[in-house]
């Protein structure tokens, strides 16, 4: 029973944690966050069952790009177009026109089509998330485009903290241990980086969710064994999951050696293990393999992925070829550090000496690691983390022919945040002393703190209300306390609130009585 409430603490205060997240991150700074949005609002107004890939985004979305301070990823945008560095650089009258403006826009921009060349593109990705929204989006339809953006973010949080109760399940597995489970659950719940994947709109929440529930789903078959109960709950997770990413492809290898290994240890009775392996892959395919004979059908690719879609008539062997010219240790080296944080769209980063005290206890987890090679729920973790990092790295080849640069979105690691916590956890236990070993999981979760902590108050917060800005070399420079002295706390906080959708009621009839000029120009991203 103290377990239960221990998690259920652990549970509600992820919640509140994630909440926190949505309700500070600017508009628009969540990775995609616009595009995302784009197509939830596109087929809560129009209908249909799915979104043309080169759909225009709504007019009033368009128009918050020209409004809203933009994250440092949309520089290029034209004006009126602004970074959050120079937002807050305008006047106060200035920013003050376009915070009415933005609480002015008509209600039935959200029906309209832009006018610029922005696309929805995220249209590409699978469309459960979107269909799971766009419900939402339609009952708000009379609401503000904030308060829409807001609402979605905090059902986003509610999906993805079951991840907590997930993860959890995935220790228990692992160490048999309540206590080093809670561990566990309780490092996810303080990452940084893992509450910035999820507190936006977007479909990370709820691939993270169903990868570590399919990760839970194969550790109990492993212990249990496969039988047509667990082979159905396999094949539905993992049909949910690739309807809603395409980086669910890494799990068809793992989940195909799980069904091999049942296979090689029943001897007697093997054919029940063929046919509960049959029926999951059916329940499978019939949930998403429709989406991917459309990718085949429309693009030529299986993902359907832009990068795929750009390089689908290359052959392999110029593919491997280029691929060998790539510095890997830097590709790795990006993966990582914007997994650990990277601080949104705006990609603020803190200082890499806090990245190599991770780097380091990762490596030291891996030595670890090799005692317990011959454990089964640890075997079957470092399988699925190694299938997910090969689609990193593939992910890596496709970006760097594509588009020149060596590197991938690290924040897609949190897929397997389950498995990744308990293989470092497990090997850190496996080199420690006895009597310290208890010990692995709060020395995780007081770094993963501390580096919250840090990033939220002397990074992101100062950054996203013009206390500090990018220097000429793209560089960050962290807070200092003499800023915030003579009523700088009260401008921070108050710059905060600036876009919230609690002042939307408060319309200007200086912007309300009539339409806002459309942009001319506009340029994709």
């Amino acid at each position: 029973m103290r377990t239960g409430w221990r998690i259920a603490v652990i549970w509600a205060c992820t919640i509140a944690r994630l909440g926190f997240y949505s309700a500070m991150l600017p508009l628009w700074e969540g990775y995609d966050e616009w595009a995302h949005f784009g197509v939830i609002r596109t087929l809560s107004q129009r209908g249909g069952f799915l979104v043309a890939r080169q759909a225009p985004i709504p007019r009033d979305v368009e128009a918050s790009l020209e409004l809203a301070p933009v994250p440092w990823e949309l520089r290029g945008l034209p004006p009126p177009a602004v970074t959050e560095d120079v937002y807050w650089s305008l006047s106060g009258e200035a920013r003050a026109q376009r915070v009415a403006s933005f609480h002015a826009m008509p209600v039935n921009w959200s029906r309209e089509d832009g006018a610029g060349s922005l696309t929805a593109y995220e249209a590409l990705q699978p469309p459960l998330y979107y269909w799971m929204m766009a419900p939402v989006a339609g009952m708000l339809r009379g609401a503000g485009l904030a308060a829409q953006v807001t609402t979605i973010r905090w059902l986003s949080v509610l999906i993805a903290s079951l991840t907590i109760p997930l993860v959890f399940r995935i220790g228990r597995e692992v160490f048999a241990d309540d206590r080093m489970a809670l561990g566990c659950a309780a490092l996810v719940a303080v990452m940084p980086g893992f509450a910035l994947d999820v507190a936006r709109v977007g479909n990370d929440c709820l691939a993270v969710s169903l990868f570590t529930l399919l990760t839970w789903l194969g550790l109990k078959v492993i212990r249990e064994g496969l039988v047509y109960s667990s082979a159905v709950c396999l094949g539905l997770t993992l049909g949910l999951g690739l309807l809603t990413k395409a980086y669910f492809l890494t799990a068809l290898f793992p989940v195909a050696l799980l069904f091999a290994w049942q296979f090689y240890r029943a001897r007697g009775n093997r054919a029940a293990i063929v046919r509960c392996a049959l029926l999951a892959s059916a329940v499978t395919v019939l949930l998403s393999g429709w989406w991917y004979a459309h990718n085949l059908r429309a693009t030529g690719t299986i993902s359907g992925l832009s990068e795929a879609v750009m390089l689908r008539d290359w052959r392999w062997p110029a593919i491997i070829g280029r691929a060998a010219s790539i510095h890997w240790a830097t590709a790795i080296d990006s993966v990582l550090f914007s997994h650990l944080y990277f601080g949104g769209w705006s990609s603020l980063t803190a200082r890499s000496w806090m990245y190599h005290v991770f780097y380091a206890a990762a490596a030291l987890a891996a030595i670890g690691l090799v005692r317990l090679r011959r454990r089964p729920a640890v075997l079957g973790l470092a399988v699925v983390y190694a299938f997910f990092w090969l689609g990193q790295l593939y992910n890596v080849v496709l970006i760097y022919l594509s588009k020149g640069v060596a590197t991938s979105m690290g924040w897609y690691l949190y897929a397997v945040v389950g498995a990744e916590v308990a293989l470092c956890t497990a090997g850190l236990c496996a080199i420690l002393p006895v009597n310290l070993r208890r010990f692995a999981p709060a020395a995780g979760v007081f770094l993963f703190a501390a580096l919250d902590l840090y990033t939220m108050h002397a990074i992101a917060i100062p950054y996203y209300t013009g206390f500090i800005a990018h220097l000429p070399t793209g560089g960050l420079p962290a807070l200092h306390l003499y800023q915030l002295q003579g009523g700088g706390l009260h401008t921070m906080l108050t710059r905060l609130a600036t876009m919230e959708p609690t002042t939307e009621s408060t319309r200007s009839p200086r912007y309300s009585s009539g339409p806002m000029p459309r942009s001319t120009t506009a340029a994709a991203w």
